[in-house]
């Protein structure tokens, strides 16, 4: 059974994005495929042990990689790559390698098979636990493997602005 809200939608998202979230960059291999993506819907989950959690399109390319990879790697980067974040949002990672088309340099992580982009000022190596598919959306709950931080600058929120 749905239950409608009050206002629709339109009204749910913009009370949903009242408080701003920072925006990360998202990386997952899986084989010879790479993903890459902003995301702004995600939270630490505990600390004893540390768990970290995504709210990701359902049917996006990204999410196909990163559960078929049952990994993914968190890169937390300043408001100062905004560009990179609206680039990678933009573009579609199913017509090809996303981040060497954008340019972006990146290393081996240190647990996982995802790249870690060089422009990240902190990062999280996740191994997912569990998912779980609700209805666009896929929660996915991961163990942070691995985890360091270089912060350099301010970090770019994302949040609705009434027009």
């Amino acid at each position: 059974m749905r239950l409608g809200l009050v206002g629709g939608a339109s009204e749910f998202t913009r009370g949903a994005y009242l408080v701003p979230r920072q925006v990360v960059l998202v990386t997952a291999r899986h084989r010879d495929e790479e993903a890459l993506w902003p995301v702004d819907l995600h939270m630490p989950l505990g600390f004893e042990p540390p768990r970290y959690a995504l709210s990701i399109a359902a049917g996006a390319h990204g999410t196909g990689v990163l559960l078929a990879a049952r990994a993914f790697l968190v890169n937390f980067v300043s408001a100062a790559h905004e560009s990179v974040i609206l680039e990678a949002g933009a573009r579609s990672g199913r017509d090809g390698n996303k981040r060497e088309a954008m340019g972006l340099q990146a290393r081996p992580a240190v647990y996982i098979d995802a790249p870690r982009l060089d422009i990240a000022e902190g990062w999280l190596e996740c191994g997912v636990e569990e998912s779980r598919h609700m209805d666009d959306r896929v929660l996915v709950v991961a163990r942070v493997l691995h985890a360091e931080t270089r912060p350099s600058g301010p970090s770019l929120f994302h949040a609705w602005r009434p027009r």
